[in-house]
């Protein structure tokens, strides 16, 4: 595929009703647009403004005729797979012609690797113990979706996490949604002999999620008042996590963005899951600004669907 720079990037975040959350988000769009060295437009899925419909408008009132759509999602759930390429679809029937080019999530990224690994020295330096590294577990806390194939790319990196580092267990659980739970999280840490927990979110930015995982330790802590918990910071700010998604960008350009369907209950009869298989693409999220009379848009993930969702 020929490559060539876009117009701009329409980068669409989740939203919150957390406000702090979301002024990081657009301070992380700010950040992109200068690392990218191009208009970076960004927009909410829900909960917040501008919709990606109007981040579309937006983009088109300036002139722009080639867009790069970059979702600022950590894992391929169903806002990835559904949501967003409904509601592209959607905005091509009112902007014909527009190129919208999707890409795929962050995913199990290296360089997340390395924020995360920033974030558990800043936490352990809290430590008020002298427990050794190889006496303390990180457990990665994650949201949870309801996707099997998005949660496990969080044991994923997990895993790398703890590769050829000190400490003595790197574990995971999730928020909501998917088990195990914090809880249980940091119950099986404490079980496999740990002296200290530190509780790494993997989250993007603050917010009710973040402060849940937080209140979440904190009652793990009354439940085992001899182990010290300690929670960290999210994501942002961090160099490495604008990294990764300006890899992301320059995968639209060359035209090598692609997503697995290897694991995905769309493709596949996963076991717990079978009613998704071969599911349309479809979005519970509309544009408030057109009429409600769509039918979806039939992007079903059918088998001979390949996922690069590159005019998705």
């Amino acid at each position: 595929m020929e490559t060539r720079p876009f117009d701009c990037v329409l980068l669409i975040g989740h939203g919150s009703p957390h406000a702090a959350g979301n002024a990081e988000y657009l301070q992380f769009a700010d950040d992109l647009s200068t690392r990218l060295g191009v208009v970076v437009q960004p927009c909410f899925l829900e909960l917040a403004e501008p919709s990606i419909a109007e981040g579309i408008r937006r983009c088109v009132a300036e002139g722009a005729q080639h867009i790069a759509v970059l979702p600022l999602f950590l894992g391929a759930a169903g806002h990835q797979k559904n949501d967003g390429p409904a509601l592209l679809a959607q905005a091509r029937e009112h902007h014909p012609g527009l190129e919208l080019r999707y890409g795929p999530p962050i995913g199990a990224h290296y360089q997340l690797v390395r924020v995360l690994e920033q974030r558990a020295t800043e936490t352990l330096a809290r430590s008020t113990s002298d427990t050794p590294w190889h006496d303390t577990a990180l457990l990665l806390a994650a949201r949870g979706s309801s996707d099997p194939a998005s949660n496990s790319e969080v044991f994923k990196l997990a895993r790398l996490l703890w590769e050829r580092r000190s400490y003595g267990w790197v574990e995971a659980a999730f928020q909501k949604v998917a088990l195990p739970n914090i809880a249980q999280g940091i119950e099986r840490c404490v079980r496999l002999g740990a002296r200290r927990v530190v509780v790494l979110p993997y989250l993007l930015f603050t917010g009710f999620v973040h402060q849940d995982i937080v209140q979440q330790a904190a009652a793990a802590r009354t439940t085992h008042p001899q182990i010290e918990i300690l929670v960290g910071a999210p994501l942002f700010p961090h160099e490495g996590l604008t990294e990764a998604v300006a890899q992301r960008y320059h995968e639209i350009v060359e035209g090598t963005a692609t997503m697995t369907c290897d694991v995905c209950k769309y493709r596949h009869r996963v076991t717990g899951f079978e009613h998704d298989y071969g599911q349309p693409q479809m979005t519970h999220h509309h544009d408030h600004h057109h009429d409600h009379h769509h039918d979806h848009h039939d992007h079903h993930h059918d088998h001979h669907h390949d996922h690069h969702h590159e005019e998705a």
